[in-house]
Order: structure tokens, then C-alpha cells, then sequence
């Protein structure tokens, strides 16, 4: 098993508010669930499989849905395991615009999984891992 990670970071000394957030985790079709994290399934309806979930970077990197409007946390962790249930690519190109779509509404950054900022030759490492992987 590996696993794809992408890190969203907000600005120094700025942080997401959960009140922001949960709805746009609603709107990239993301359900909140097992481990008290958030998924996305084969179906924006919540069905299928899981294709990659979002957790809190910061401890204890879970959210509490009954108090998410008054959490905030500086980043997000978007993670894929490998093997995952059909188009391995498609599903990894989903997370990095659900990504980068978080990233937009707060300012914030994209890293890879060592905290680096995303650029062409990292998101082209990931694709190759997931070639390599599928052999």
C-alpha cells in the first residue's frame, strides 16, 4: 500500500475556519465519516467506495462535526491510498483539484507530503508513483 498525500497550508499567522470549510467540503462532495474525518467517495452522493480523505494536519487530526463552526486549524492533509478502487489517476487528479480549490478559499498553499510547495515536477512524481504502482 502507499499512500499520496497533499498538504493545504493556510498564511503565516492566518488559519481555516471551519465555519468556511465545512461548506466547501460539502460543495467538492466530500462526507463527513469514519475516524472522524472527511471522504471522498466514487459518488458525490456519498456511495462507492472511498477515493481519498481530507484530515486535520494538526493534532489530534480529526474535527468535531458538533463544534466545526467554532474550529479553525492552519492546514488540511488530503490523502489517497493506493491500491484504490478504479482509475487510480483520475481519482489522484480529483484530490489535487479538491486541493487546490481549498487552497483558493483561504489563500492558502499547496505542499506535497514533505511540505514542500507543489509544483509540475512533484504533482509528475505522484503520477508516476501511481503508474509505477498499478505496474
Amino acid at each position: 500500500e502507499e499512500v499520496l498525500i497533499l498538504n493545504v497550508v493556510a498564511p503565516e499567522g492566518q488559519s481555516m475556519s471551519g465555519a468556511v470549510l465545512l461548506p466547501s467540503l460539502l460543495t467538492l462532495g466530500f462526507k463527513f465519516g469514519e475516524f472522524n474525518i472527511f471522504h471522498r467517495h466514487e459518488e458525490a452522493s456519498g456511495t462507492g467506495e472511498v477515493l481519498f480523505s481530507l484530515a486535520n494536519m494538526f493534532n489530534p487530526g480529526t474535527f468535531d462535526i458538533d463544534n466545526i463552526e467554532q474550529f479553525t486549524t492552519q492546514g488540511v492533509s488530503l490523502f489517497l491510498s493506493l491500491p484504490v478502487k478504479g482509475d487510480a489517476q483520475q481519482a489522484f487528479n480529483m484530490m489535487h483539484n479538491a486541493a487546490k480549490k481549498i487552497a483558493d478559499e483561504f489563500d492558502a498553499r499547496v505542499l506535497d507530503q514533505k511540505r514542500q510547495p507543489l509544483d509540475v515536477a512533484i504533482v509528475r512524481g505522484y503520477v508516476e508513483r501511481i503508474r509505477k504502482f498499478q505496474g
